[in-house]
């Protein structure tokens, strides 16, 4: 069995009634913000991934799960989980990663309006600014089978708030209290990148091949990219009045011209960004339709993808909506899609 419990824990014995069941495991995921940050988003979705994929294991061997979802949003509640960097995962209270390490957070700097360092996750030897699936599946086997029942790492040590996470709270307070401008996303005609109508639909349609079920390798990616994406924009658009629908409409062999294609309110994305479309030797089409098959190319940014990146997909997005500048520089978090600190 797995329970997910979203926000309103006060503490850590709050959201935790049966914790020393030994037949239970109690994950908190700790986190700033899910609506901006990207980092806090991607761990949200790898920790998702994860449980669904084990807890199916381990209520075979009668482990139950237990995912608590905390929005750490002020000093209160830091105090309260010692919170020490975003985002955290904890199982039974240990955190999955000890040594903390942080890098500068694009996204969390633009919702405060202050520059702010979220969690670097170190995983065999790499840095991940997302938690790979295979690094939280570890984490859990090993407390259900490592053989020795680890207890809570943090109420053994007196808590200090860090400085980062003070200069955090302290910047969004005064946010909130009209000391500084606004870093998020704005609403409608208040966007500062220059909209001048308020769109508060987004229509996002995608066509690719598909034969019985199946689909190439290339679509097969622009279809992963495209679901985060689309969940991470309503996420972020829909506190603000700005509703994402998403379409697929799906392709028989006679229309692979078409395949792989994505449209922002009706408009291709190669018409909305400087992107050129080619073409190649699609090995996975020609597989499927049992001939030679040529597929479309997207050359941006300079390099050639056969997929559609998921950065490419978010400026599209942001750009139909009024909320990106015109520029080629990639946008590396959501700020209001800018991709420059000092516009908002």
């Amino acid at each position: 069995m797995m329970v997910q419990n979203s926000g309103g824990c006060c503490g850590p014995d709050c959201c935790s009634e049966i914790k020393d069941s030994q037949k239970q495991i109690i994950i908190d995921f700790l986190y700033l913000d899910l609506s901006v940050c990207t980092r806090c988003q991607g761990t949200e979705s790898s920790l998702d991934e994860a449980v669904l994929e084990v807890s199916r294991v381990l209520q075979a061997t009668g482990v139950d799960v237990v995912v608590n979802k905390i929005n750490v949003h002020n000093e209160e509640l830091a105090r309260a989980w010692k919170f020490v960097s975003s985002p955290t995962i904890r199982i039974n209270g240990r955190d999955i990663q000890l040594e903390v390490k942080e890098g500068l957070c694009e996204s969390c700097g633009d919702l405060c309006g202050d520059d702010v360092e979220c969690r670097v996750w170190v995983y065999q030897g790499k840095d991940y600014t997302v938690p790979p699936k295979a690094m939280i599946i570890e984490a859990m086997l090993k407390e259900v089978y490592g053989g020795v029942r680890h207890t809570s790492n943090t109420t053994e040590q007196e808590y200090i708030m860090p400085d980062n996470l003070k200069r955090f709270y302290a910047a969004m307070q005064n946010k909130q209290s009209g000391k500084t401008g606004s870093s998020v996303l704005p609403s409608g005609n208040d966007c500062c990148c220059g909209s001048s109508g308020s769109i508060n639909k987004l229509r996002i349609e995608w066509k690719h091949l598909d034969v019985a079920g199946d689909t190439c390798n290339r679509c097969y990616d622009t279809g992963e990219n495209l679901h985060n994406e689309v969940k991470r924009l309503n996420r972020s658009l829909k506190p603000r009045g700005i509703e994402v629908e998403f379409i697929e409409t799906k392709l028989d062999a006679t229309q692979i011209p078409q395949s792989n294609v994505i449209l922002f309110n009706g408009v291709p994305i190669e018409e909305v960004l400087d992107i050129k479309v080619a073409e190649n030797y699609c090995a996975s089409c020609t597989d499927l339709l049992g001939t030679d098959t040529y597929c479309r190319t997207i050359i941006y940014e300079g390099n050639e993808y056969e997929d559609i990146p998921a950065r490419a997909i978010r400026q599209a997005a942001l750009k139909v909506l009024g909320l990106a500048e015109k520029t080629t520089a990639p946008i590396v978090d959501l700020g209001c899609g800018c991709n420059n600190s000092k516009c908002c």
